[in-house]
């Protein structure tokens, strides 16, 4: 099984919503924790064999570059109580066949759990591998109710996206 580290500068999320007035963004790096799985022939994920992620990111990290509503998210995610966002993979398996697989994963948010299916894709060179995936969630499925200040409201979906670079720390060689 080959394990690797996610690249807390490397990695990041990145969150769409939609006003009443115009998208607004979040960002957050540092995303920690590892992948592991056992290689196939061309070096990517056996997905017959046995594998797992679990990775996260701390809450006070999002920025939208807007410190009000920065300090309005964090008050509504419960930072204190919930400081962390993190996910944890369950299953994945091929999708196409052209380096796309479907993830069925358990993320939580605010305290919460919900599971969900994605596709994402993963590129491998040499010791470092790249994962890069896009989900809609809806944020009161995770007890959220979505922001209103006086005239300006979100809508309750939002598109995360996450980009994992993580550099391999454990080599395991089949017993021979």
């Amino acid at each position: 099984m080959n394990r690797f580290r996610a690249v807390p500068e490397q990695s990041s999320f990145e969150a769409e919503l939609q006003s009443n007035v115009h998208p607004v963004q979040a960002r957050a790096s540092g995303i920690y924790g590892y992948i592991e799985f056992a290689p196939g022939p061309d070096g990517q994920p056996d997905c017959d064999a046995p594998h797992r992620a679990r990775l996260a990111f701390w809450v006070e990290d999002i920025d939208s570059d807007n410190e009000l509503r920065d300090v309005e998210m964090r008050r509504r995610l419960d930072s204190r109580a919930h400081p962390t966002i993190g996910w944890v993979v369950r299953r994945v398996r091929p999708s196409d066949g052209t380096g796309r697989y479907r993830a069925t994963c358990d993320v939580t948010v605010h305290g919460r759990t919900c599971s969900f299916d994605e596709d994402f894709t993963i590129a491998r060179q040499a010791d470092r591998l790249t994962v890069e995936g896009r989900h809609v969630f809806d944020m009161r499925d995770f007890g959220l109710t979505p922001p209103r200040f006086l005239w300006l409201w979100m809508e309750p979906e939002l598109t995360a996206r996450v980009r994992i670079v993580a550099r391999q720390v454990v080599t395991a060689h089949p017993p021979k």
